[in-house]
């Protein structure tokens, strides 16, 4: 496209456009790839390529065009993610200290309220043996009830539940610190609570060293690239 951008970028507006030139560019490759029906000679051979040369050219400054689009923004993105860890890195150790800190008292908190939940547990069995003394000397339902009544006011006032140390805002909630030691052990006994993602250029590099690699299928099939000369300007701001 000699000189002329295949973008136009308006930061102001936020806008992003591929230039007239670029789409015509685009569009006359594909009207040179439509005439291409099929490959059967040297000529129609020669014909096609010269159509894929064409619109991996104009593929190729595409897709340079949106990189060099991308690139002061992501730049910039960079410089804002830069300025922002350099604000907050003394946050950071002081966040984990009272974190730290506010972790250890509520785990005693949450042993001391498991011990008074055992010492509340073990009231409201005392309160329920006198209920049940109680109900058994009953001589009427209206004396069953006051009974009743009388045993679950007692259980609310004498075992009433703990209550966990919360200052106003806070949010305390058990989590786990995990660290894996055998991966494949963990992939062996428990193989959905990994992800195994295949590695394609070693595969292929195995099956060109004539290996058989299990656990896939592979056809060998022939594909055809060509060389692109050197890309003129795409961008333009």
């Amino acid at each position: 496209m000699n000189d002329q951008a295949m973008i136009v970028r308006d930061d102001a507006k936020l806008l992003v456009a591929y230039t007239q030139s670029a789409v015509a560019l685009r569009d006359a490759a594909l009207a040179g790839s439509a005439l291409v029906g099929k490959v059967s000679n040297a000529d129609e051979n020669a014909a096609a390529v010269a159509a894929q040369t064409e619109l991996q050219r104009v593929r190729s400054l595409a897709e340079k065009a949106r990189t060099a689009c991308k690139a002061p923004v992501i730049d910039f993105g960079r410089r804002i993610d830069n300025a922002a860890k350099e604000f907050w890195k003394e946050l950071e150790p002081e966040l984990l200290r009272v974190a730290t800190l506010i972790g250890d008292f509520q785990a005693l908190e949450a042993m001391k309220l498991r011990e008074a939940e055992k010492l509340r547990q073990a009231e409201l069995n005392r309160i329920e043996k006198e209920r049940a003394e109680a109900l058994a000397k009953a001589k009427s339902h209206d004396e069953a009830d006051a009974i009743q009544e009388h045993f679950a006011e007692k259980a609310r006032l004498e075992a009433p539940a703990p209550e966990p140390v919360r200052a106003e805002g806070q949010i305390v909630r058990t989590d786990w610190e995990i660290t894996v030691t055998n991966p494949f052990e963990l992939a062996k006994y428990h193989p959905h609570c990994v992800k195994i993602e295949p590695r394609l250029s070693e595969i292929k590099q195995l099956l060109n060293e004539g290996i058989t690699v299990k656990g896939i299928t592979a056809t060998k099939v022939t594909k055809s690239g060509v060389r692109v000369g050197p890309a003129p300007k795409v961008i333009d701001v």
